[in-house]
């Protein structure tokens, strides 16, 4: 082989590696060494581009930069957790105390509470997908409930409230516990007389209540297995066909949230009772978050990505890294207002249905649902 055959095989060597080379250069996105997420492109990404009418597979490689980075929150983990840990707080709402019910000496009960924010930091992948985490702006809990009026000593007007739970549950993909309590004195002012007519047998005023104490509330979840994920990618030519891309983490893995929160709540309630029955109530609550905050850590060492078009599927479409290590602290006060309807059987019995909502945003919404029986 002489020395002009040696040179161009040692150019055409030198463009392939370079080409390799630089198809292999990872793209990121957030804050290196903090908060980021990159793609490393692999081997079967050209030919995945090809079967979806892409001439420039680096545009395969910053659609699912993004997508890989709206499933995780990278690049806002700090708004995601703060959305995350008000709503969680926000689904203790409504556990701990009895707002329908006039002044009793003693009631027990247990309520369930989901919560949800309406405008979420999580933005919903196009297509179908699995979740690795919840959605940012979710909550939910269970507690158990007592309340003791305080007749007896004479301060009729007085309840004290309390409430507990600890537990576990499987979220996805993940392994979570949480616990919750709470403890509330209620002070009920004009309420209603004792005698009874027609009319306080027909429609009753429960005269205004005023609620405090003090709420806590505990929440983690931890990656149990794997984490896995799918995703669609948009058309990218008229008519023409999608892709779907799945990624799951391949060697060490990371995932870990905590959440507590301290709150102590003000409360201004009334209610109004029709045929001994059916009982309205609404008010307002402001609640101070005097305390705790959200801790996340991501730690993704590899993410192996695989895309599919039709039938064909690319298992080599390059490598997903995540890390993320990030602490929010709860807002510190927020506003609601409390609307709920009770059914009272021979006002023993009682069943009844909350909404919490903010009016502020982002707005959170939370509806509580129990059992309650009562002396």
């Amino acid at each position: 082989m002489n020395r002009y055959c040696i040179a161009q095989l040692g150019l055409v060597v030198a463009l392939v590696v370079g080409s390799a080379s630089a198809y292999a250069q990872p793209t990121c996105v957030g804050t290196p060494g903090v908060n980021q997420v990159c793609i490393t492109p692999g081997g079967g990404l050209t030919q995945f581009a090809g079967a979806l009418g892409v001439s420039d597979p680096q545009q395969i490689t910053n659609d699912v930069l993004a997508q890989v980075n709206n499933i995780f929150q990278v690049a806002d983990v700090g708004a995601f957790l703060k959305d995350f840990q008000n709503a969680q707080a926000f689904s203790s709402k409504g556990l701990g105390v009895d707002y329908a019910s006039e002044t009793t000496l003693a009631e027990v009960g247990a309520t369930v509470s989901f919560a949800t924010s309406a405008n979420k930091s999580y933005n919903r992948p196009s297509g179908s997908y699995t979740d690795p985490m919840p959605l940012s702006g979710g909550g939910a809990n269970f507690s158990l409930m007592g309340g003791l009026g305080l007749g007896l000593i004479g301060l009729d007007p007085v309840m004290i409230f309390g409430n507990w739970f600890k537990g576990s549950a499987s979220i996805g993909q993940l392994d979570g516990s949480y616990d919750n309590w709470g403890l509330h004195g209620q002070l009920r002012l004009l309420g209603p007389s004792r005698k009874i007519s027609a009319t306080n047998l027909l429609i009753r005023w429960g005269g205004i209540a005023i609620t405090s104490g003090a709420d806590y509330s505990r929440m983690t979840l931890n990656a149990r297995k794997d984490l896995r994920s799918s995703f669609t990618l948009p058309a990218y030519t008229a008519g023409g066909p999608q892709g779907s891309v799945s990624i799951q983490n391949q060697g060490t893995l990371t995932f870990s949230l905590q959440q507590t929160t301290w709150t102590v709540p003000l409360e201004v309630t009334t209610s109004l009772r029709l045929l001994s029955l059916v009982t309205v109530y609404g008010g307002f609550g402001l609640d101070f978050q005097l305390g705790g905050g959200s801790d996340m850590e991501i730690n993704m060492e590899s993410g192996n990505l695989s895309g599919k078009v039709g039938a064909n599927t690319v298992s080599d479409l390059g490598t997903a890294t995540i890390s993320v290590k990030q602490h929010t602290n709860p807002s510190a006060a927020r506003f609601r207002e409390i609307v709920g309807l009770q059914l009272g059987i021979f006002d023993v019995v009682r069943v009844f249905v909350q909404v919490n909502n903010t009016p502020s945003s982002p707005s959170l919404t939370s509806i509580a649902a129990g059992l309650r029986l009562g002396i």
